[in-house]
């Protein structure tokens, strides 16, 4: 079963919701909320305004899953929500930073050597850097498991977009950990 693949469960709770049952909607925020909070909170780099984002998310949902065909693909329906909310942040607030795939804390002891802070510190610049379309399809990619069509539908882009965009995401986070690395020596 893919990433975007809906349990028989899942499937009814959407076409209960799709015809207005507000207990199968929390079903799915419940279900959502955290995943979508993340992903937010990686896209704008600010816990507070993710957290208020997540609620635009899902209010914007819940007012639009009755108009939503059958067989509706919840996980990217909702992923899409986010990442033009995350987009749409940006733009008003002429924001381009990203958070790391994993939130650092350096008071936190690493299970390795003192270089680990410094690369992860790099990738998480490169992160930062690159242009937002990008590190929106190399997230929903790489920590969010979606493939390359279910991007490009997402986010109204040819899957070979996404997949390229992708792609140029991962040689700008290489060639930085290979900087780092030369550094290190």
């Amino acid at each position: 079963m893919g990433p975007g693949d809906l349990t028989f469960g899942e499937t009814a709770i959407v076409e209960r919701a799709r015809h207005g049952d507000q207990v199968a909607f929390e079903l799915i925020y419940s279900q959502y909320q955290q995943r979508i909070a993340g992903y937010l909170c990686r896209m704008v780099q600010d816990p507070e305004v993710a957290a208020d984002l997540t609620q635009d998310v899902f209010l914007r949902a819940y007012r639009a899953i009755g108009q939503t065909k059958p067989g509706l693909n919840l996980k990217a329906w909702l992923f899409a929500i986010a990442t033009n909310a995350a987009l749409s942040h940006h733009r008003r607030r002429r924001l381009i930073q990203w958070l790391p795939l994993d939130p650092v804390d350096e008071a936190t002891p690493t299970s390795g050597p003192d270089d680990c802070i410094a690369v992860r510190a790099e990738l998480v610049d490169a992160l930062a850097a690159l242009p937002r379309d990008q590190a929106a399809c190399f997230l929903l990619w790489a920590r969010e498991g979606f493939t390359y069509e279910e991007i490009g539908s997402m986010l109204g882009i040819s899957p070979g977009t996404a997949k390229t965009r992708s792609y140029r995401a991962r040689l700008a986070l290489a060639r930085a950990l290979r900087r780092c690395e030369e550094g290190s020596r």
